[in-house]
């Protein structure tokens, strides 16, 4: 049986952000002295991953809402950290961060959010790193390899895993794939036939202890983005990660609806690729990152910051929503199934999620997981008449939103 917590706070201060994460380990059965000693152990290297995709709102957003609907708040780091800190006792390290959207200013970022205050906090050493190898220094050449800036990423390299017959790009013709470049040659080589590789970032990978804190948010191109999602910033080569196929339908492509969208599309200065729930291509690069990060056995725990959430034209673009709610849990996946049902979605709607529970991957079915909201379990959580935060999605999404029975 998976247990997931869900807490609420109404403000981002740390002491009442601790509060509320001390509630959810009482929901979860763990001690109140030393909460985290059960997953994070003496000597352990734990790495913490937020969401960290953008650094300042993107000028094509209709709206320029509070930056923290769309990336994790510091105070939801700062206060797994130092849960994370006291289960080390003295012995092992801490690791954060991220391998964000290739257009994000990282040194904008921590003085944005002042992460770095932290780092002589503790009695364990604490790092911060910017795992991309490659980044983007001005929007109007994004997807253009060469005129990247290339910097060190992950000190310790990458790890490269090749899914092979278990990629669910496998035996999909990768002639129309498409990553992060332009260039599309090595996003073919990566994922043709029985080759199907993603690099993840080696500090992260081979942590002891993985610990998620995504935000709560919508997404335009796979419905929702949590810790599954949040994945793609555990891989140092973006142009690995398949996004969508060219061209529409017809012609075997899933990047618009039809040919119609499609040709409005080559003309439009800000461009919406794959941004449908015909996307039948992202959601299975979501799942092939799960399946990798779970090929090596590690601890795992996630911490969903839903105090302000994303909700609408994620997970660039989104509007703020007060939710005041906290999600944690070991099992990444049982979070994602229940957060996403919490956002007022259906889980069966979300491809990657349905996925795997349609597989019962890992033991995670609706019937598996153990839901606790502000203390009480709740019966019937995933089927009950209830709208929960009833998020708003833009119109093309609303095919996930939960149909009351």
């Amino acid at each position: 049986m998976h247990s997931v917590a869900i807490e609420h706070t109404d403000n981002y201060r740390l002491g009442p952000v601790k509060e509320a994460l001390r509630k959810c380990f009482h929901d979860l059965g763990y001690p109140e002295d030393n909460p985290l000693g059960s997953i994070v152990h003496p000597g352990d290297r734990v790495f913490i991953k937020p969401n960290w995709v953008a650094s300042r709102w993107r000028a094509s957003c209709p709206h320029k809402d509070t930056l923290y609907c769309v990336i994790t708040h510091p105070s939801v780091i700062e206060a797994v950290a130092d849960f994370t800190a006291e289960a080390l006792q003295g012995k092992g390290e801490i690791i954060i961060g991220d391998n964000p959207s290739i257009d994000a200013d990282f040194a904008e970022l921590m003085e944005f959010t002042e992460i770095e205050k932290i780092k002589d906090k503790y009695d364990v050493p604490v790092t911060i790193v910017d795992l991309r190898p490659l980044v983007c220094d001005d929007l109007k050449n994004y997807g253009k390899r060469d005129l990247m800036v290339a910097q060190a990423g992950d000190p310790a390299g990458k790890v490269e895993i090749n899914l092979g017959k278990d990629s669910l790009l496998y035996g999909i013709d990768p002639e129309r794939f498409r990553g992060v470049f332009d260039e599309r040659d090595e996003t073919i080589a990566s994922h043709t036939g029985e080759t199907q590789l993603y690099s993840f970032a080696r500090t992260l990978y081979d942590a002891d202890v993985y610990i998620s804190v995504p935000k709560l948010k919508t997404h335009q191109k796979v419905g929702a983005t949590l810790n599954l999602k949040g994945l793609v910033g555990t891989i140092s080569n973006k142009n690995q990660l398949v996004h969508w196929q060219i061209g529409y339908p017809e012609i075997h492509g899933d990047e618009y609806p039809d040919k119609e969208s499609y040709e409005r599309g080559q003309k439009a200065k800000v461009k919406h690729r794959g941004a449908w729930p015909g996307n039948d291509t992202i959601w299975r690069m979501v799942a092939d990152l799960y399946q990798g990060m779970k090929m090596k056995e590690r601890r795992y725990f996630t911490v969903i910051d839903g105090i302000v959430a994303g909700e609408g034209q994620g997970p660039f673009c989104p509007t703020s929503k007060n939710a005041n709610t906290i999600i944690a849990g070991e099992d990444l996946l049982a979070a994602d199934v229940v957060a996403a049902r919490y956002m007022g979605f259906d889980p069966g709607s979300i491809r990657y999620l349905d996925y795997f529970l349609e597989k019962h991957f890992d033991g995670v079915g609706y019937d598996d997981i153990r839901v606790f909201n502000d203390g009480s379990m709740v019966e019937n959580f995933f089927f009950a008449d209830e709208r929960y935060l009833d998020f708003h999605v833009v119109d093309q999404w609303k095919c996930i939103k939960y149909k009351h029975k």
